[in-house]
């Protein structure tokens, strides 16, 4: 049986390579005698294996624009996005006071949507509950969209059900907090005299919508939302509302606001993604059926699914330049989207991915960076990875890491395709893209994913 698969594999790849055509319009071939000519050829028909896996947790990096919410996709699945935050006293004030009589009225969490970019159906009213840490975040410290262990799961501050709000013309979440954590913290003001005592008495907030009720379906306000928030507007953060003295309709509302930035400032999401109750091809791919990556391959952002990708003919090509020296020109790899699986399901919305990454395996099958990916002119002018909706699919050329192969500088142990922004210093986020796409699979008559190389053979130099 061995004996016919390696057979069956060098068939393969003889095709592919005997299907390679010579290029005359690189570098005028056509103009030189046979026996000179540099025999410029692209070959385009090396078969490409791909199937979709899931993520394990990525880290979720301390910043202002975070997102939340629950969302349960036709296509993916459903996923949950909470959020860990604590709040600070602003502009490093100390010995903030209330005074004696100060009466609360009511506190809330207000974020401000940052974009319109809904993962899903803004529509959808969710359940947001709000729980309080019992553990201080750490600044030093990185945070994986995994742990969800560090608030108490007993200690409920707030619930809401429902959808966003305007105010001051900006598109918000309002949740109201307990009344009585509220007058903790107004008529305590030995924990209030700086920041750090404030966040050692009050260590923060998870909030998460994993409690909404979802389904898949295509009526309205069904399928949930996930929205990007900029927990740095000016009008985000958690407010206390009171009076001073006894409350009364002539006495004068005040407020304070305690923010989600400045130097203490910890920032981070959790991700819960369930594709079960997705598309089966995306199912059964994830719980290891890879052959169905031959019909479709599914990329979610958040870290939820990446693509494994195996070319096994750059390894008879490397073979080949043993004999024949080999100079690669491009090395050209389309994705094309399936226009089958749609970006509007019902009353949900799914954005493509503005933006892929193509990253080389190691040994281990951690991820690399590609060669074309180092210099900042090989990776502006040629590496890409940008979505192109003109002809809806995306292109990576990664010429310098093919040689590198061909060279026995780098070995081939395959590659993942990932929703990241593939610019190097970038590509470490894989939480700051939420968009997701349905690629056409391996076996697609038109459509499937294509390595085209341009390369030239030197007759003469071995």
């Amino acid at each position: 049986m061995k004996i016919l698969k390696n057979t069956t594999f060098l068939f393969c790849v003889l095709i592919a390579f005997a299907s390679c055509k010579k290029d005359k319009s690189i570098l005028g071939v056509d103009g030189q005698p046979e026996n000179d000519g540099l025999n410029a050829s692209v070959c385009d028909t090396a078969i490409i294996t791909a199937f979709t896996k899931k993520t394990d947790s990525i880290i979720s990096f301390n910043d202002k624009l975070k997102y939340l919410g629950s969302n349960q996709d036709p296509t993916f699945g459903r996923m949950d996005v909470g959020l860990y935050m604590n709040a600070n006293i602003p502009n490093g004030v100390t010995f903030v006071s209330f005074g004696d009589d100060a009466n609360l009225v009511s506190s809330e969490i207000i974020l401000v949507v940052n974009t319109i970019n809904f993962v899903g159906d803004q529509s959808t009213a969710l359940t947001y509950s709000v729980f309080a840490l019992d553990s201080v975040l750490d600044n030093s410290r990185p945070y994986f969209t995994s742990n969800t262990r560090l608030h108490n799961k007993n200690s409920l501050l707030g619930v809401y059900t429902g959808t966003y709000s305007v105010l001051d013309s900006k598109l918000v979440l309002r949740i109201p907090i307990d009344n009585n954590f509220a007058k903790s913290i107004l008529n305590n003001p030995q924990y209030l005299i700086d920041n750090s005592t404030f966040l050692s008495k009050y260590k923060g907030f998870y909030i998460t919508a994993a409690g909404s009720n979802l389904n898949p379906g295509t009526s309205a306000g069904a399928q949930g939302v996930i929205a990007h928030f900029n927990l740095e507007d000016p009008l985000s953060g958690f407010y206390l509302r009171y009076q001073k003295g006894t409350p009364s309709a002539t006495k004068e509302n005040l407020s304070f606001r305690f923010q989600f930035s400045g130097s203490n400032a910890l920032r981070f999401n959790t991700v819960k993604f369930d594709a079960s109750t997705g598309n089966y091809l995306l199912n059964n791919q994830l719980t290891g059926d890879s052959i169905l990556g031959n019909q479709n391959l599914f990329l979610k952002g958040l870290g939820a699914t990446r693509i494994k990708l195996k070319i096994p003919f750059l390894d008879y090509l490397k073979n080949y330049a043993d004999t024949v020296p080999l100079a690669i020109n491009r090395a050209e790899f389309s994705f094309y989207v399936d226009p089958s699986f749609l970006g509007v399901v019902g009353s949900g919305v799914y954005y493509t991915p503005p933006k892929l990454a193509l990253l080389p395996l190691d040994s281990t099958g951690k991820e690399t960076y590609a060669i074309d990916q180092l210099s900042s002119t090989d990776f502006n002018l040629r590496y890409g990875g940008d979505f192109d909706a003109t002809n809806n699919r995306y292109v990576f050329n990664i010429a310098r890491h093919v040689q590198a192969i061909l060279n026995k500088e780098k070995k081939n142990w395959g590659f993942h395709l990932v929703v990241a922004d593939p610019e190097r210093t970038e590509v470490i986020r894989r939480d700051n893209i939420a968009e997701r796409v349905v690629l056409a699979g391996n076996n697609h008559p038109t459509l499937r994913p294509r390595f085209k190389v341009t390369y030239i053979k030197y007759k003469h130099d071995k």
